[in-house]
């Protein structure tokens, strides 16, 4: 038996990369807007027909210690398939984005067990989990992306469409197939 290659993980369409030693103390506010190629890739990454825009506005801060917070929004327009009648269909996204990054020698802090058991607590109303800082970098075209993708509408909808599975032949109405249709149908016969 071979072991299958394990495909190499696809490009982030966007970068911007930010060292925590730029980091000012109070704070750096960053905007990103994406360009003409930067928007294709996202489109293709996104499995979306277009992105016509996507701009994030982001302030990036000094965080519990070693860590970083990144805050802000990311706002896009783009137009997609509707997934009744295919035709394009624009949709806008407005995503919050509340990131926590730490050292990954920092992260195990936040992972301790909270029970006798050793179990680690996955409890909702807890602090999230920070992401790892690596590099003494962050990524915060990677950042986008996400939020990006987080925001696309999974099943787009034109105002007004309505599937009919009836009149796509996907579903026999109940008349059809009843065992009375089926003796109508022969006694015509």
């Amino acid at each position: 038996m071979t072991d299958a290659p394990v495909p190499a993980p696809a490009p982030v369409p966007l970068r911007r990369t930010l060292s925590v030693s730029d980091i000012s103390p109070g704070g750096t506010h960053v905007v990103i807007t994406a360009d003409a190629e930067q928007l294709a890739a996202l489109a293709v990454a996104g499995e979306v027909l277009s992105v016509e825009f996507c701009r994030a506005e982001l302030r990036v801060a000094p965080w519990s210690g070693a860590g970083v917070a990144v805050d802000g929004r990311v706002t896009a327009r783009l137009t997609q398939a509707c997934i009744v009648t295919l035709e394009p269909v624009e949709t806008l996204v407005d995503e919050e984005v509340s990131v926590r990054l730490v050292p990954p020698d920092k992260l195990a802090q936040y992972l301790e067990p909270k029970d006798d058991d050793g179990a680690i607590d996955l409890d909702a109303n807890a602090i999230d989990v920070p992401e790892p800082l690596e590099g003494g970098t962050v990524d915060l075209g990677a950042i986008v992306v996400e939020h990006l993708m987080l925001g696309i509408d999974p099943y787009p909808r034109r105002p007004g469409a309505e599937f009919d599975p009836v009149a796509a032949g996907l579903v026999v109405p109940p008349e059809t197939f009843s065992p009375f249709a089926a003796l109508a149908r022969r006694k015509k016969e």
